[in-house]
């Protein structure tokens, strides 16, 4: 069945699934194992933010989890990802933990998404 014939799923705001079958050339043991790694890379990838000590290290990590958000279909959590990536680094650990307080909510939801539809990842 062609891509185009499928309608997107009510939370594909928050896991794309057909993106990232997409991306995995429809083979699901592929898309589970893709989203497995990125769910296992995930709460490192929310440390680096936690621990940035510089503006450097802030883009490094945001752009990370974009670029890794868009390969498996956490839309929700890749513009979050992309809207914290162009503002200032936040040096101070109050404003820091404000900001990614809705990245880890999305980073919550993103992962009950993608095991209710891969319970394998």
């Amino acid at each position: 069945m062609a891509n185009a014939k499928l309608k997107p799923s009510p939370d594909s705001a928050v896991f794309d699934r057909l993106g990232l079958e997409h991306n995995t050339m429809h083979d699901q043991r592929l898309a589970a194992e893709v989203l497995g790694l990125f769910l296992a890379q995930l709460p490192a990838t929310l440390q680096l933010l936690d621990h940035a000590a510089t503006a450097a290290d802030w883009k490094f990590a945001t752009h990370t989890l974009k670029g890794s958000c868009s390969a498996v279909g956490a839309q929700k959590l890749q513009n979050l990802a992309a809207c914290l990536e162009v503002l200032a680094f936040p040096g101070d650990p109050q404003l820091r933990l404000l900001r990614l307080q809705g990245l880890r909510a999305a980073a919550a939801e993103f992962r009950e998404a993608a095991c209710q539809a891969f319970p394998a990842a």
